[in-house]
């Protein structure tokens, strides 16, 4: 896939990436409580640093380190970054939509025989 130029590998059914997988997955775990993180912050720019900062740490952390400024650029810009955040949640939806379409498909072949 692609994020603002930058390629990245990103199969969740790769049998080689099941490494990636996992860190994926523990980065969402991580990110399920951000909003209220940043509520914490009264400066608001202050909170757009910390919430551009986690979001270019998950990328770092999933896809090696350099990755989310490549992605999100050095700057704290918190519309580029959600919208690579979005991407990135968006393909694994859609990777997860597709493997389960093709999983019921194999089932109602099966009952069919």
């Amino acid at each position: 896939m692609v994020i603002n130029g930058v390629e990245l590998e990103f199969n969740l059914y790769d049998a080689e990436a099941e490494q990636m997988k996992k860190r994926y997955f523990k980065e969402l775990e991580k990110m399920k409580n951000i909003s209220e993180e940043q509520s914490k912050f009264e400066d608001e720019a202050e909170g757009i640093k910390f919430l551009c900062g986690r979001i270019k740490s998950l990328f770092d952390n999933v896809f090696g380190e350099g990755t989310g400024a490549k992605v999100c650029t050095e700057k704290d810009d918190l519309l580029i970054c959600m919208d690579a955040y979005e991407k990135l949640i968006g393909e694994q939806m859609s990777q997860q939509n597709r493997y389960n379409a093709v999983l019921r498909r194999m089932r109602r072949r099966k009952i069919r025989k």
